[in-house]
């Protein structure tokens, strides 16, 4: 800290000057073939050397921050070094109430029994959070690998369309589904809730909730807001936001993103780079005609796509196989660090999506402080084209056509209706109670095809699944609260649940394959999928009980445990003769005990919680070895018999002196799958050979799938005044986590070890928020931690089951950027 306060207190130029130079030393760093170096001994005077050889532009970012940081202590006046040092007052350190809707009204963070963080507006800006998945660098129990979200470690996986997410994202009251936002802009605050919550929150949600707060329209002020990112691998990132006031009652609001990013991987045969882009934007309607009545209007659209180059690029191949050539052929040495593929099928349109809806929420509050709601929604989700035919999404990464096509295409919807009514505050009993229906539908094609490596070119064999299933529910919900004394309190809710699901899936015959697609029918393939015409309903009860100890107005503890629901879903991707095709519903028991309190004056805000959650019935691909009836081995989407996690997650969040922000958080979590669970061996393993049975089975990794141990997290930003009406400020922020298997079947080639990613963001602003300029920088230690899988089609492209392949992430190298806010 000695060190960074001694960075912000030299120097004698404006903060305009400071800026400039700021964009200078960003411009200059991202030139090809130049960077910056200290010329002499003076650290504050800078050159430009060219590299002649054409090596990649210098990029160490302690060098890089270094330098910005000698830039931005020219603008702290010489005044500041000699200004005697006074004390901040408790109002500057003290970090005020924390507002959350973790019960479905507004309470302090401190009075509500659930585990909850908090992401601020101003931290998903400080630490460049545009994303779902990016949430995972601010909550320790949140986290984003193998692609779905799972909090605590529990998440859903597989491919069965009718089964919904373990982590629900509910969007200003809407529960999401399947057309879950992917961008996060405009945003008053996030929420993540952990343990079950479906109680309270729509349907589902057996792991937690996502809950984020749109920004409100206001009535009081016109305001543009704008912010811009630009960075390495052609990253940029827009945003800009307009609030008009139409009345004194009445206001819109509009914001609007747009966003790109070159991946690192190439197509070494046509020499395109990927690319992946989103757009779009959310439109919204205050009106308040009288105190007691508020009413909103929104809707928003999103598009989502990538240049159609594979985001896959083989890391790992057996020496002397034939993929090792095909990949030499190409130019291609697989390795960590390779790059490049070389995929004959590319095609855009098989991966583009269109997300975009609508919702209208009218509160009314009576005179006795009783509110009622009404919340409705419609949500659209579009995947790729039904109507493509033609080769894309090639799942060989050769340029063979093993199985070139591999196409899904979807049509989502989803119509919501809530009705909510919340009692007044204060009151010896306090409650929330509500009726909630959902009705979906959903259409889904499978496009599969290519020799696999059996046919000779240009003959090829393919299938063609249909999935179409609707999906009804009424529910009833209520939670209470009694506060027995002053400091004790009960809280008890139920929530019945009634769902309908009703789901068919078909195969097009060989005629069809024939004439519409071109392809070979081939028994066993073609027709693997049998088809299916299900329904199935289920009635639910998920509860919650609990207490609560309020040792002081600062001071809580509670103890909570929960029963959650989630709910059946159909094995629309076939399954053998024997198998059931109904995926029976998901049941977690948590047991939570918990403290939260403010210390220091409230400078430290503290939350601890303890959690043992057994989820019955997980849903999960399963492996079904070959059997006499069943001579295919095979994964289908069914159930473990159960999971179990267990630990503590720790949140402290701080301002221990004027201008200094700091947010730490850590969560240890055991979690294992139960002992009689099976799953497939690795594909290096033979059968009766070793840990791997006869059957090809095994038993499964100690940890969860994506789920490490220990997972912690620090943030924090220091801001001080340069005088001028500017303030200079750093930030940084560091991820850990214990080293994961990124699958149930232990194999050494696709455990992730120990990861360690670091963030920062140094720069000027104006103290008033107007105008700010910073560079920031993500990974910055520059750590490779590629998601590793084993290859599908191994047998076929002549890997002979020694290949992998990884899928890197925007983290997967270090990028540095600039970034630029106004404000008028």
């Amino acid at each position: 800290m000695k060190t960074l306060s001694k960075c912000l207190t030299r120097g004698s130029a404006t903060p305009v000057q400071a800026a400039v130079a700021i964009f200078q030393a960003v411009l200059l760093v991202s030139e090809s073939g130049s960077r910056l170096r200290p010329r002499g001994d003076a650290a504050s005077t800078l050159a430009v050397d060219d590299q002649k050889d054409g090596s990649e532009t210098m990029r160490t970012p302690i060098r890089l921050l270094l330098t910005t940081c000698s830039l931005a202590a020219i603008a702290m006046p010489a005044a500041a070094q000699t200004a005697p040092a006074q004390e901040p007052s408790k109002e500057a350190t003290s970090l005020g109430d924390v507002i959350v809707t973790a019960q479905r009204r507004e309470q302090r963070i401190l009075d509500v029994p659930v585990s909850v963080n908090v992401v601020s507006s101003e931290q998903l800006d400080r630490q460049n959070i545009t994303t779902l998945a990016d949430l995972s660098r601010a909550v320790p129990a949140l986290n984003g690998a193998g692609g779905a979200l799972s909090v605590r470690g529990v998440q859903t996986t597989g491919v069965s369309r009718s089964s919904e997410a373990a982590v629900s994202v509910v969007v200003d009251g809407v529960v999401m589904g399947r057309a879950a936002i992917g961008n996060l802009f405009d945003i008053q605050r996030v929420e993540v809730l952990s343990g079950p919550q479906g109680m309270l929150f729509g349907k589902n949600a057996s792991a937690g909730v996502v809950n984020i707060t749109t920004a409100a329209p206001d009535p009081a002020a016109f305001e543009v807001i704008g912010h811009i990112d630009y960075g390495e691998n052609n990253y940029e990132r827009e945003r800009l936001t307009v609030n008009v006031p139409i009345a004194s009652t009445a206001a819109v609001r509009v914001g609007l993103h747009n966003g790109r990013q070159d991946t690192l991987l190439r197509n070494s045969l046509t020499g395109a780079r990927n690319y992946t882009e989103a757009y779009g934007g959310r439109a919204r309607l205050l009106w308040e005609p009288t105190d007691a009545l508020s009413i909103n209007l929104s809707g928003d659209w999103e598009y989502s796509g990538n240049g159609g180059v594979l985001n896959a690029a083989f890391n790992r191949v057996g020496p002397g196989t034939p993929l090792e050539g095909r990949l030499a052929a190409c130019g291609i040495v697989a390795s960590p660090s390779n790059i490049l593929n070389c995929s004959e099928a590319v095609s855009r349109q098989a991966l583009e999506s269109t997300r975009y809806g609508y919702a209208g929420q009218v509160d009314y509050r009576f005179a006795n402080g009783f509110t009622v709601s009404s919340i409705t929604a419609q949500r659209n989700l579009e995947i790729g084209d039904f109507g493509l035919k033609g080769p894309g999404g090639d799942s060989d990464f050769i340029n063979l056509d093993i199985l070139s096509t591999n196409i899904s295409s979807t049509d989502y919807s989803s119509f919501t209706q809530e009705f909510k009514l919340v009692s007044p505050a204060g009151e010896r009993l306090e409650y929330v109670a509500g009726l909630f229906y959902s009705d979906s539908d959903s259409r889904d094609q499978v496009v599969q095809a290519g020799t696999l490596g059996l046919l000779p070119p240009p003959l090829k064999t393919g299938r063609v699944i249909r999935v179409g299933y609707t999906q009804e529910s009424y529910a009833a919900y209520g939670q209470a609260t009694y506060h027995l004394t002053d400091r004790f309190s009960l809280i008890g809710g139920a929530r019945y649940t009634n769902e309908t699901l009703d789901a068919d899936v078909e195969s097009a015959g060989a005629a069809e394959l024939a004439s519409t697609y071109g392809f070979l029918f081939v028994p066993g393939f073609s027709n693997a999928i049998t088809a299916l015409d299900e329904t199935v309903e289920t009635k639910n009860w998920s509860w919650r009980v609990g207490a609560q100890y309020d040792w002081s107005d600062t001071l809580m503890t509670y103890l909570s445990v929960a029963r959650g629901y989630k709910g059946a879903a159909v094995n629309d991707q076939g399954a053998p003769s024997g198998l059931s095709a109904v995926i029976r519903p998901e049941i977690p028991l948590n047991v939570e005990a918990g403290l939260k309190g403010a210390f220091l004056d409230g400078r430290v805000l503290a939350t601890v919680s303890a959690f043992h959650t057994k989820v019955d019935d997980f849903q999960t691909p399963v492996y079904q070895p070959p059997t006499a009836t069943n001579p295919v081995a095979g994964f289908f989407q069914g159930n473990a018999p159960h999971i179990i996690t267990k630990g503590v997650d720790v949140n402290l969040y701080t301002r221990p002196l004027d201008g200094l922000t700091l947010n730490v958080g850590l969560i240890y979590n055991d979690a294992s799958y139960a002992s009689d669970f099976v799953v497939a061996c690795n594909q290096r393993q033979s059968p009766g050979v070793g840990a791997c049975s006869a059957a090809g089975t095994t038993a499964p990794t100690d940890q969860l799938a994506n789920t490490p141990k220990w997972r912690g997290l620090v943030n924090g930003e220091y801001t001080r005044s340069i005088g001028g009406g500017w303030e200079g400020f750093v930030q940084a922020d560091l991820t850990y986590q214990s080293s994961f298997d990124h699958s149930s079947t232990p194999d050494a080639f696709t455990r992730t070890r120990d990861s360690y990613l670091l963030g920062g963001r140094i720069g000027v602003r104006t103290e008033d928020g107007r105008y700010g300029l910073s560079v920031y920088g993500r990974n910055l230690l520059d750590n490779t931690y590629p998601y590793t899988v084993a290859d599908a089609v191994s047998v076929f492209n002549g890997g002979a089951r020694q290949s992998y392949y990884a899928a890197p992430s925007i983290d997967w190298r270090r990028n540095i950027g600039l970034s630029f806010d106004a404000r008028f």
